[in-house]
């Protein structure tokens, strides 16, 4: 499914492309610091833990919440073929997992079933290293340029320590690395002499066999430096 995504993207870009026969043989690089905000899938991962014959459960269960993203790129574009390649990376700060842990107490004797929760707030930052191709369109509007993209990335996620004792063996996450694939769009327009970036795209990647859609919304200055 992720091939064919990407096939029809390359091939979109490729009909909004220049004529390849007045295409310079020229490189040019840009940086583009970027600031945003990360919007993580909202629910992160289930685990259980015990199912007894009597009806006892305990499981475990996390979610993350939003945090704010910095990064940097480096765009090349070769010639006037209308298709650039981009190196980026970012990384997230003040992020937290909140995760439950949870046992069901059957019923006994008169006594109805019941829940028992403990909750944990736990720091996690994330690391993205991405490889992306940008297809601009033909759709540009008083110097407003649209684009979509796609790409490749690393995820890496870093957890800190709860801040409280776990006593009730949650089952909390560990740090680790996975592959993603990322898909969106955004726009470049000028302002004040300068040349904007505004984007929007989607981390896919699994996490304990669950599948995750990290939105990372932000803006970045694009600055040529060749």
């Amino acid at each position: 499914m992720f091939r064919i995504i990407l096939v029809g993207l390359i091939s979109v870009g490729i009909a909004g492309a220049h004529d390849p026969a007045s295409a310079q043989e020229e490189l040019e690089l840009r940086v583009i610091p970027r600031f945003g905000l990360l919007a993580p899938d909202a629910q992160f991962y289930d685990r259980f833990k015990n199912f007894s014959g009597d009806g006892y459960i305990e499981w475990t269960s996390g979610a993350l919440g939003r945090a704010a993203l910095v990064g940097l790129g480096v765009e090349a574009e070769i010639g006037n073929f209308g298709i650039l390649f981009r190196g980026e990376v970012a990384r997230s700060f003040e992020g937290w997992l909140s995760a439950g842990h949870g046992i069901l107490i059957p019923r006994v004797f008169f006594e109805p079933p019941q829940v028992v929760n403990t909750w944990f707030d736990v720091p996690v930052n994330m690391t993205f290293g991405s490889l992306q191709i940008i297809l601009p369109t033909r759709l540009e509007y008083r110097g407003i340029q649209p684009y979509i993209l796609a790409g490749y990335a690393g995820k890496w996620y870093s957890f800190g320590e709860p801040t409280r004792p776990n006593e009730v063996e949650a089952i909390l996450p560990g740090n680790g690395f996975t592959h993603s694939l990322e898909l969106g769009g955004g726009l470049t327009f000028a302002l004040f002499g300068l040349t904007f970036d505004a984007q929007l795209k989607d981390s896919i990647n699994k996490y304990w066999e669950k599948t995750q859609n990290d939105l990372v919304l932000s803006g970045g200055l694009i600055w040529s430096i060749r």
